[in-house]
């Protein structure tokens, strides 16, 4: 899997960065940076030379049989846990689970006179924005909505004028 992009470098590529590097001074290394990310400064002999997978450096692969994929165990987790996210998307693209319905999704709200489709549903569901109050209760609601107004400040009492003057 040949991709362009790079992630944080693993200790494998470090490590192997560090052998190529060995010696050079700063400047030097800075120009041969480009050519090892490239794979120049690669020998074409050596079959243990590869790019990792997951961060796209080159490593020196130091495995018994060279089957090594990746640089690092960092690298081969992360590789791994790419592996399955995508799995996973694919999965849940292909065969996606189907969606539980819901009560309120018996409310018919597209229609040109939206209706619950259940009656029972629309009980169950519209006592939590329409709570039935008793009678009594209703009349406290409306004695505090004359005495407050509809909001929340009480109306200031009046001052009446006993002089029989009401400019004042």
């Amino acid at each position: 899997m040949l991709n362009n992009t790079y992630r944080d470098p693993g200790e494998g590529a470090i490590k192997y960065a560090n052998q190529v590097f060995e010696g050079n001074s700063r400047v030097e290394i800075e120009m041969m940076l480009s050519a090892l990310l490239k794979g120049d400064l690669n020998k074409a002999e050596d079959k243990r030379v590869k790019r990792c997978d997951y961060c796209n450096y080159w490593f020196c692969d130091d495995s018994l049989r060279n089957t090594c994929r990746t640089c690092c165990d960092d690298c081969k987790i992360s590789y791994k846990t790419l592996q399955r996210r995508k799995q996973r998307a694919e999965k849940a693209f292909l065969n996606p689970k189907p969606k539980k319905e819901t009560k309120s999704d018996l409310y018919l709200w597209w229609l040109e006179y939206p209706c619950w489709a259940n009656e029972q549903a629309m009980i169950e569901v519209g006592w939590r924005f329409e709570k039935p109050m008793s009678a009594r209760k209703m009349d406290y609601v409306l004695s505090q909505q004359e005495k407050y107004g509809k909001g929340n400040r009480k109306k200031k009492a009046e001052i009446i004028n006993y002089n029989g003057n009401e400019l004042e």
